[in-house]
């Protein structure tokens, strides 16, 4: 009996190393496929090639914004329009001349005050200029002096009657040229002002307001007094017809 149960005791062992033994072998296969998950950063890596295309539509945006300050630029020209159009009244005197050119104004002559008080001032301008001689040496040294005015090499002159001799100077160089004469015209809009016209009223000119307005620093629009003296002493001006006051200057 003794026997019997030292051989079971012993057989006992065998099992137990046969199990242990098929336990390594089935797990082996688990970690051989463990590699597999390193596949997954391709379909990451992959991920940036859409996101840097975006830029491209971003940057080109600005070209749609480039192109609107074109149609606001185009805004002052119709308002111009639309002014000239409605038959605004101009602020300046000469310009208001012009805007009612079409309208017959009212002519009368000179006094003989008015006259002795052109020729008075005309002598003041000769004295500030310094100068004499002919018409067109006159004319333009008047348009130098006016100019050193805008550009502010020569400040404004205070006296009225350098103003008004500037301008009453340049006139008598138009009528000792082709003989136009002064007069003084008012226009139905109220304004008023002494003019050179020819014989015939076809054209009127106002030097003493144009001059007047251009001595002023910074003024605008061009000082256009030696091509228009040249104009009329060569006879290039628009086409004439009789007592039109033709405003020009």
């Amino acid at each position: 009996m003794k026997k019997a149960t030292s051989k079971k005791a012993k057989a006992k062992p065998k099992k137990a190393t046969a199990k242990k033994v098929v336990v390594p072998k089935k797990a082996a296969p688990k970690r051989a496929a463990a590699p597999k998950r390193a596949a997954a950063p391709k379909k990451k890596a992959a991920a940036p090639k859409k996101k840097a295309a975006a830029p491209k539509k971003k940057a080109a945006a600005p070209k749609k914004k480039a192109a609107t300050p074109k149609k606001k630029a185009a805004a002052p020209k119709k308002k111009a329009a639309a002014r000239e159009r409605a038959g605004v009244p101009l602020p300046r005197p000469s310009e208001r001349a012009i805007a009612v050119a079409a309208q017959l104004p009212h002519e009368r002559a000179l006094t003989d005050e008015e006259r002795d008080a052109m020729a008075k001032v005309t002598q003041t301008a000769l004295a500030v200029l310094g100068v004499d001689g002919v018409p067109e040496r006159i004319v333009a040294r008047i348009a130098t002096f006016v100019g050193e005015i805008r550009s502010g090499v020569r400040p404004e002159p205070s006296s009225q009657d350098v103003r008004l001799g500037l301008g009453v100077l340049w006139g008598e160089q138009v009528r000792a040229q082709v003989g136009w004469r002064w007069v003084h015209l008012s226009y139905p809009n109220g304004f008023a002002s002494y003019a050179l016209v020819p014989d015939d009223r076809a054209f009127a000119c106002f030097p003493l307001n144009r001059l007047a307005e251009l001595m002023t620093a910074g003024a605008e629009g061009a000082d256009t007094s030696v091509p228009l003296f040249d104009s009329i002493r060569v006879g290039t001006l628009p086409a004439r017809h009789a007592n039109a006051y033709l405003v020009i200057g």
